[in-house]
């Protein structure tokens, strides 16, 4: 992009929706988001406009400004929502059904129009393109070799290589959290943990645990959730109890325990962890990295500081670093000195970095998100699932790939499904406990996308499962696609969404162009849906 672009604060994008298929993988997901979405598309437009972050634009002041809105839907089903469109200014389209499978002409209609706007008078830099469909992946490829941006979303699992093709893929609980304004409040009643157990608890027992938590969050990456149970049991006391001590969950047991101490923090990341906190002022960071520059710092200032600081951090880290311990850091470092919580307009921390200059810095969206330097680190992998963490142990480097040491046979495989499909490179045991949780949850208090998946990321980590909500998510995700509906039979077995999740890994597998064996097939059985499966050192859910 030339520079008179870059040095625009006004950046051209044309908006592309294929309606059928975000509704009805969001409805899949949660009936509540997809209402939101087909009801109030001024609220995520807003959003795409004002607060997503502008691809291949250095300056914060760039933002898009959306000519081009197309809504492609189908009348025959939809049409109840094209009154909403139109209020928004959107030009809706009708796709109706033209063959007895139900599939519409939305993705030609859409692809017609997309090279129609890339030809057209008005230089349109930025094409978004809502729709999980990889049909729409040499459309992407095309606006690439014009050197036009293109951001797509997709609701629900997608092919990596449709990912890697277009320059942003927006991500769908950033899309649901900030465009759609669906806050998790279970993740927000979180924040504010009771400072009292239900049972008395030794002060003397509390201070202790704290210490031997100090010990094992070191720097910069702290230690992840699910290792807390593996520490905590190292106490006696701890272990007698089946209630988290009278604190009746993990986390807030933990919450109490970080609060002893002012050099400890909890980040909030997926899943959530303790690090220690580090203290040095704004003052000190720009004495050192930016001499001379005033107290009252200018936005510009700021971001190089920043910039700067993490630069830093990561160059002196043993391992690439997660974005939530940067993010966390830098709110603590500049906190006097932050405009306000919106990442200077970005709306997310992912959003700034994508703005700021970290040099040879690279970053990975493996999940959580890393930061990382390719001349000292190796670019992250699939999460590496950590067993236990032994008496006096500190915690200074990821984990060693735990898979291929358990499962030489097996890992070989798992890592490549993984890598072509993004199937959570998890082990057989953590799969057979997630599926049992996810069925005791569905069953218990039935199917809600934001609540099912904290509630079962939060029993398997509690179990010592290093599973994330955005595993959980993929897997309910997957379940969803078999055309299982979820809660729709009472009970749920582990054994009926094990199975279900199985068949959808296999046609990811097709999809991907990845043919296995019959032999292949067993070993992928093995790994996904392992019934006898299970964890070391197994306890029950604390409830």
């Amino acid at each position: 992009m030339d520079t008179h672009q870059e040095s625009s604060a006004k950046i051209l994008a044309a908006l592309f929706i294929d309606f059928d298929n975000i509704y009805s993988n969001l409805r899949e997901q949660d009936t509540l988001i997809a209402n939101q979405f087909a009801t109030n598309p001024n609220r995520w437009l807003e959003w795409l406009e004002g607060k997503l972050p502008v691809v291949g634009i250095t300056s914060s002041s760039a933002r898009r400004r959306i000519l081009v809105r197309r809504c492609y839907l189908n009348p025959q089903v939809y049409s109840r929502y094209r009154p909403y469109f139109i209020q928004s200014a959107f030009e809706v389209v009708d796709c109706p059904t033209l063959t007895q499978t139900g599939k519409t002409s939305a993705d030609i209609h859409m692809v017609i129009d997309i090279l129609d706007t890339l030809v057209s008078s008005t230089n349109y830099q930025e094409f978004i393109i809502l729709s999980g469909d990889t049909d729409f992946m040499p459309i992407v490829t095309r606006l690439r070799k014009h050197d036009r941006y293109s951001l797509v979303l997709s609701t629900g699992n997608v092919s990596p290589a449709y990912r890697a093709s277009c320059d942003h893929f927006i991500d769908q609980d950033d899309f649901v959290r900030y465009g759609l304004g669906f806050s998790f409040q279970e993740e927000e009643i979180d924040l504010q943990e009771p400072d009292q157990a239900e049972v008395e608890v030794p002060e003397e027992l509390l201070n202790r645990m704290a210490a031997r938590l100090y010990e094992v969050a070191v720097l910069p990456t702290g230690i992840d959730i699910s290792n807390l149970p593996a520490v905590f049991r190292e106490f006696a006391e701890f272990k007698k109890s089946s209630n988290w001590l009278g604190f009746y969950s993990l986390k807030r047991l933990t919450a109490v325990l970080v609060a002893k101490r002012d050099d400890l923090v909890i980040i909030e990341e997926d899943p959530w962890r303790v690090a220690r906190r580090q203290f040095t002022s704004m003052e000190e960071i720009l004495a050192e990295r930016l001499p001379g520059v005033p107290a009252e710092v200018p936005p510009q200032d700021l971001r190089s500081a920043i910039a700067e600081w993490i630069k830093t951090t990561v160059k002196a880290a043993v391992a690439p670093v997660t974005m939530a311990v940067l993010a966390q850091g830098i709110r603590e470092r500049f906190q006097d000195y932050f405009p306000g919580s919106d990442w200077f307009g970005f709306a997310t921390f992912k959003g700034l970095l994508s703005q700021i200059d970290l040099g040879e810095l690279k970053i990975s969206t493996v999940i959580p998100g890393y930061v990382y330097d390719p001349s000292r680190h190796l670019p992250p992998g699939p999460a590496a699932p950590i067993g236990s963490v032994p008496p006096n142990a500190v915690l200074a480097t990821p984990a060693v790939d735990t898979f291929s040491l358990k499962y030489p046979d097996l890992a070989p495989l798992a890592r490549k499904i993984h890598q072509l499909t993004d199937t959570p490179y998890l082990l057989p045991e953590h799969y057979a406990l997630l599926f049992v949780e996810l069925a005791r949850q569905i069953t218990e208090q039935g199917y809600q996308l934001t609540r099912t998946s904290r509630m079962v990321r939060d029993r398997c980590v509690e179990r010592g499962a290093p599973v994330s909500r955005s595993h959980v998510n993929f897997v309910l995700f997957g379940i969803g696609y078999t055309g299982h509906r979820l809660g729709g039979v009472s009970p749920e077995t582990a054994e009926g969404l094990g199975e279900a999740f199985l068949r959808n890994t296999l046609n990811l597998c097709r999809n991907a162009q990845l043919e296995l064996t019959e032999e292949e097939e067993e070993q992928v059985r093995d790994w996904i849906f392992n019934p006898h499966a299970r964890m070391e050192n197994d306890q029950p859910v604390r409830e």
